[in-house]
C-alpha cells in the first residue's frame, strides 16, 4: 500500500516520495526492506533513537512523534495526535481489516485468559473448524504457530496475525486481551464478535494505580464487542450484569451458560452445560474448579460467535489447555509435581485449593512461590498469605526478580507469612536461588505429596538483574529428578 493511502486522514506532515509500503512496525528489530518505522515514545526508550538501526534494515519511511532527521530517499511523517491509536489503524487499514473476515473473540481479565483461549481454539480445531490465537504463550494462524513475546501484541502484529488467520482460512481468531493493550490501543480498531471477562482480582496495581481503574481499564473490551460474556460467580462479572447490555455464564448463580451437577476427580472434570444452545454433558480430562470455569467459558464463547456446540462439545475429550496451567510433570517419582503460571493471590488461593483436593490422606501440600520484581509490591504479602494459609510446607523463592534485589523480594513478601510459621525450619524454606530451591523440596517431597510450582508456568527464562536466563519449572525438575535417581 502507497504511503499516503495508510495516512489518509490522519493528522500528520509527510515530506519525502510516496513510498510503497509493504508492512510496519514499531519494533527496530523487526524490519524488514519495504517496511515502514514507528518510532514511539516507549516507557523506558524513545523509538527515535532507534531510526538508524530501522534504516539499516531497509524501512523505506519512518513515522515518529516529532520530527527527526533522515535521508532524502527515506520517506518521514510526524503524528500530530494520538500516535499509537493511528498506529493501530494504520495496521487494521494495511492488512485490510482482517477482524471483519473472522469470528474475532476476545478474553479480557486477571485469571484464565491463556487457558480460555488455547481452549477456544483447541475445541474449533478439534471440530474441523480452522482457529487462530493472539496469546501469553503463542500466537497461531492456521498450522503457523510461534511463541509469543507477550500478552497481546502491538497492534501491528496484532493485526498481521489476524491477516495471517483469513489468509490460512480460519474462520475464528482467539485474542487474550491484556488491560495495558486496551490502555495502549493495541487492539483499537478492531470489531470483537464476542468479548468475555472472566474475572478481576489484585494485578497491575503498578500501572493503573487503584482497582477500580484496572477494572475500568478492562471493560474498554465491551465497547469494541457485539457480544459480551461475563462471569456471574465473579463480584465485578456482578456488577456488569446490573448495567444490562452482557449475557453470562457461571456455575454457582443462575447465568446464559450455566455448569451444574459439577464432578471433580483426580483424572477430569464432568458437568452439564446448561445454555442459550441446549443441554449437554461435558466429560473433560482438565483438573480443578477454575479449569472448569475455563472450558465453560470457552464453549459459551464459541456458541456467541456462532458455532454449533453439537459439533463442539465432542471435542472436548482430546483437549489440553494451556502449556503451563496446572501441567503435571511425571518422571515416574512416587508424588505429584505440577507446574502453574499463578502469580496473583486470587490465583494461588484456587491453586491451592485444587491441590489440596488432589491430595491423598496424611500426604502433604507443598508450594514453591515467588514474586515478579518491578512489578506491584503491595500484592506481594498478599500473595505469602495465601501459601501460607493452603500449603502445608512453603518453598519461599525467587520468580523474576528483573532489576531489583531478590532478597528485598522475598522481605516483601515475609510478612504475610505468620511469624510461628516462618520459625518453623521444616514448614518454611526461603532461598533466593529458585533452581536449588526446586531441588530441595523434591528431595524433601515423600510419596503420596504434591509439589506445585507457581509463577513462571511456561516461561522458558528467569529475568534475574535485567538479564534473561535460560530456564523452566519443568526442566528444572525433570533434571533434578534424573539426578536424584
Amino acid at each position: 500500500m502507497k504511503l499516503d493511502a495508510l495516512i489518509d486522514g490522519f493528522a500528520v506532515r509527510r515530506s519525502g516520495a510516496d513510498v510503497e509500503v509493504v508492512d510496519l512496525t514499531s519494533d527496530s528489530r523487526e524490519v524488514m526492506p519495504g517496511w515502514a518505522f514507528l518510532a514511539l515514545q516507549g516507557e523506558k526508550a524513545d523509538g527515535a533513537a532507534f531510526i538508524p538501526q530501522a534504516l539499516a534494515r531497509g524501512a523505506v519511511a519512518t513515522i515518529s512523534e516529532g520530527s527527526v532527521a533522515v535521508p532524502e530517499t527515506v520517506a518521514a511523517c510526524t503524528f500530530l495526535a494520538d500516535p499509537r491509536l493511528r498506529m493501530a489503524e494504520m495496521a487494521r487499514r494495511l492488512h485490510g481489516a482482517p477482524d471483519e473476515h473472522l469470528a474475532l473473540i476476545g478474553v479480557t481479565g486477571t485469571n484464565g485468559k491463556t487457558t480460555t483461549t488455547t481452549l477456544i481454539r483447541q475445541l474449533l480445531r478439534g471440530a474441523g473448524i480452522g482457529c487462530g490465537l493472539v496469546g501469553t504463550v503463542l500466537n497461531a494462524a492456521g498450522d503457523r504457530e510461534e511463541e509469543a513475546v507477550r500478552t497481546t501484541p502491538e497492534s501491528p502484529a496484532f493485526y498481521r496475525w489476524l491477516r495471517r488467520s483469513v489468509d490460512a482460512g480460519d474462520a475464528a481468531s482467539a485474542v487474550e486481551v491484556s488491560s495495558h493493550a486496551l490502555c495502549l490501543g493495541r487492539v483499537h480498531g478492531a470489531q470483537f464478535k464476542v468479548g468475555l471477562f472472566t474475572n478481576l482480582t489484585q494485578d497491575h496495581l503498578d500501572y493503573h494505580g487503584t482497582l477500580e481503574a484496572y477494572f475500568e481499564a478492562k471493560l474498554r473490551l465491551r465497547d469494541q464487542s457485539g457480544r459480551f460474556l461475563v462471569n456471574a460467580d465473579d463480584p465485578y462479572g456482578s456488577r456488569l450484569l446490573e448495567g444490562g447490555r452482557c449475557g453470562s455464564y457461571a456455575i454457582d448463580h443462575e447465568a446464559d451458560y450455566r455448569a451444574t451437577d459439577l464432578v471433580l476427580g483426580t483424572t477430569g472434570t464432568k458437568f452439564h452445560l446448561r445454555g442459550l444452545k441446549g443441554d449437554f454433558t461435558v466429560d473433560s480430562p482438565l483438573l480443578g474448579r477454575f479449569n472448569a470455569y475455563n472450558l465453560l467459558a470457552a464453549l459459551a464463547a464459541c456458541a456467541e460467535a456462532g458455532f454449533d456446540l453439537h459439533r463442539l462439545v465432542p471435542a472436548v475429550p482430546k483437549v489440553t489447555g494451556a502449556p503451563g496451567r496446572i501441567e503435571r510433570v511425571d518422571c515416574g517419582q512416587p508424588f505429584g509435581v505440577m507446574v502453574d503460571y499463578a502469580h496473583t493471590p486470587d490465583a494461588l488461593e484456587k491453586l491451592l485449593a485444587e491441590g489440596r483436593r488432589l491430595l491423598p490422606p496424611g500426604a502433604r501440600l507443598h508450594v514453591l512461590f515467588g514474586c515478579g520484581g518491578d512489578r506491584d509490591r503491595t500484592k506481594r504479602p498478599l500473595m505469602a498469605a495465601a501459601v501460607a494459609a493452603g500449603a502445608d510446607v512453603l518453598w519461599h523463592t525467587s520468580d523474576n526478580p528483573r532489576t531489583e534485589d531478590p532478597e528485598r523480594i522475598l522481605d516483601d513478601a515475609a510478612p504475610g507469612i505468620p511469624e510461628g510459621l516462618r520459625g518453623d525450619a521444616t514448614r518454611y524454606h526461603r532461598n533466593a536461588d529458585r533452581r536449588e530451591s526446586v531441588r530441595q523440596a523434591l528431595a524433601d517431597c515423600r510419596p503420596g505429596d504434591l509439589l506445585l510450582l507457581a509463577g513462571k508456568g511456561h516461561e522458558p527464562y528467569q529475568e534475574i538483574h535485567g538479564v534473561k536466563h535460560p530456564y523452566s519449572d519443568r526442566s528444572a525438575v525433570e533434571s533434578t529428578l534424573r539426578s536424584l535417581r
